[in-house]
């Protein structure tokens, strides 16, 4: 009998500690990763569109103007959005097939928005004003030819009003 009771103890212990971690007033709901992602669509929504960065957002080839855009897809159920950067060829005068991809991102900790893996961009974290986006990021090319890239610098880029990137040119 001693060990019955021992048994249905331990069965029963397992069973709450179980149930405890389903339970969403201790937070370990599985329904928080689904609160955290609508709270980061929310948060990414208005991102979304095409941005025209400014002219001299980059003096590395030596001209004055070096025409780029951002566009930021709408954010999907996992709680991100994807990002391309196409920088335009001032050549060929069209754009390159294969834009820079990647991902902008709510923070885990705050409502700070992040953009990730374009390389331009080090480190970049995202502001918006009505239809001004702000980049915000590490100079690690020394984008803005101070001779310095421990600096961080911003850029800006203006929302345009067009539904495909296409719209603005052709692909090389």
């Amino acid at each position: 009998m001693q060990f019955k009771a021992s048994t249905l103890t331990l069965s029963t212990l397992a069973s709450l500690v179980l149930l405890t971690a389903c339970d969403s007033s201790t937070g370990g709901a599985a329904g928080d990763d689904l609160d955290d992602n609508l709270e980061a669509i929310e948060l990414l929504a208005p991102f979304t569109g095409i941005y025209d960065l400014q002219d001299d957002w980059s003096t590395l080839d030596g001209m004055d103007t070096d025409e780029a855009f951002l566009t930021i897809d709408t954010p999907g159920s996992e709680g991100t959005s994807e990002a391309l950067f196409h920088d335009f060829d001032d050549l060929d005068n069209c754009f390159p097939s294969r834009p820079t991809e990647g991902i902008v991102r709510k923070d885990d900790f705050s409502d700070r928005i992040f953009l990730d893996d374009i390389f331009q961009f080090a480190d970049a974290e995202l502001f918006l004003s009505g239809t001004t986006l702000t980049i915000e990021f590490n100079d690690d090319f020394d984008l803005d030819a101070d001779g310095s890239t421990q600096d961080r610098i911003s850029v800006t880029a203006e929302q345009l009003g067009v539904a495909r990137l296409s719209d603005l040119g052709a692909d090389c």
